[in-house]
């Protein structure tokens, strides 16, 4: 597979971000104004994002993209944030999701630390072919979504090769998979889940974070993906529903 053909095959174009570990003395680093997420749609539109710790005025993304490993440092503790909240002056509103201040702290301390291998930085940018980037952002929508899950599962043999985490926006795009792409069988990481960043994201539309050397094989699939079978007719035909696309011809029965 080429990737001109999975771009259109599952409508892609400006849907792919390249995600790469960097050392800021190198780059040009970028100083943004509340959450990172509202600057994607300016990547995949051609931008280049760089942002290195405390360059976000979201305290979160430090913590949560592996820039730092430590517990974020809100008013009135983290877990208690991310649980019943408090009712003492100038600490926030909970966010109930999680039951107790002491499940909430467990949550962050199991997630994965030491992801940056000495970077200091993180380049966000518009994937383009060729690259090798530490990770692929997909944006996608519901069939899109399924479409990628099944080629990134094509040659293993495990069921859960992708996994959807109950953790921050950051966490789940960055940090965890800074950690699934140095193992042997990485899983891919639904994100774009967390509650508190739902608004800002297309109500039709969610992320996967992909290893990006994993990202490259899923490229190098043979013809013999679904992309060539009976099965992903009616799924193609709602992805390119708004498109002039002629239908296309397949090789098996289903």
């Amino acid at each position: 597979m080429s990737y001109s053909e999975l771009v259109k095959e599952l409508k892609l174009e400006n849907r792919l971000m390249a995600v790469t570990r960097v050392h800021a003395k190198d780059e040009k680093v970028n100083d943004i104004f509340g959450c990172v997420y509202k600057r994607f749609e300016r990547v995949l539109n051609g931008e280049t994002l760089v942002l290195k710790e405390g360059s976000c005025s979201c305290g979160g993304f430090d913590h949560n993209s592996g820039l730092n490993d430590e517990k974020p440092k809100i008013p009135g503790g983290f877990g208690v944030f991310l649980s019943y909240g408090s009712d003492q002056q100038w600490t926030p509103p909970g966010e109930k999701f999680k039951c107790d201040p002491q499940t909430a702290d467990a949550m962050f301390q199991q997630l994965p630390k030491d992801v940056m291998d000495g970077f200091d930085a993180i380049r966000f940018e518009p994937y383009k072919e060729g690259m090798k980037p530490d990770l692929v952002v997909a944006f996608v929508d519901p069939d899109q979504l399924s479409g990628m899950l099944v080629l990134h599962g094509y040659n293993k043999s495990a069921y859960d090769t992708a996994i959807a985490t109950t953790v921050s926006g950051c966490a789940s795009m960055l940090r965890i998979p800074f950690a699934e792409m140095k193992k042997d069988q990485p899983r891919a990481v639904i994100t774009g889940t967390d509650l508190a960043q739902r608004h800002l994201i297309d109500e039709n539309l969610v992320a996967l974070s992909i290893a990006g050397w994993e990202f490259n094989q899923i490229l190098d699939i043979t013809q013999e993906c679904y992309f060539h079978s009976p099965v992903f007719k009616k799924i193609r035909l709602r992805i390119h529903k708004d498109d002039a696309v002629p239908e296309k011809k397949y090789t098996s029965l289903a």
